[in-house]
């Protein structure tokens, strides 16, 4: 039995969730990602509809997915999406940036609040360069980690928003 499948809260077996690359642990219903799982496009979505995106949206959807799991297949860790898609509205409402790539399906932000992914894009910058993705600057980042299939103006991997 694989460790990744013992629940860290009650150390009972977890199963698959329905929702791909995930497992959940039927005692206490904690839930985590598979070692193994990539990006999906429910949580690159959130609470929005595929269906009701434009065909450019769909198309530049289906690019920063599959970038962004380049990336995370060479990253080999579990990450976890803190905001994909945003409507121009609700970029609006928690102060996105204008032109945020966030309202184009160009981005999405991953959870980092220990700085690990950070840190190993700093020792392995070239992992930018292989997945074909550009990422806002650490210190305009605390907790998270932008990655943004939009290209920079200037051509730098690292940008500062």
């Amino acid at each position: 039995m694989p460790l990744e499948r013992i629940c860290s809260i009650c150390l009972s077996y977890m199963n698959i969730d329905k929702m791909l690359g995930w497992l959940r642990c039927p005692s206490c219903g904690f839930m985590k990602k598979e070692k193994t799982s990539m990006i999906s496009l429910q949580e690159m979505m959130g609470l929005n509809k595929y269906e009701d995106l434009t065909s450019e949206l769909q198309a530049n959807a289906q690019e920063e997915l599959r970038r962004v799991n380049i990336f995370r297949g060479i990253y080999d860790k579990p990450m976890y999406v803190n905001s994909g898609y945003r409507t121009v509205e609700h970029n609006a409402s928690i102060g996105g940036a204008k032109n945020s790539s966030h309202c184009t399906c160009q981005a999405i932000d991953f959870k980092d609040n220990d700085g690990e992914l950070k840190k190993y894009i700093s020792e392995n910058p070239d992992i930018l360069e292989k997945a074909d993705l550009y990422m806002e600057a650490p210190e305009s980042t605390p907790g998270w980690c932008h990655l943004q299939s939009r290209p920079i103006p200037s051509g730098n991997r690292i940008f500062k928003p």
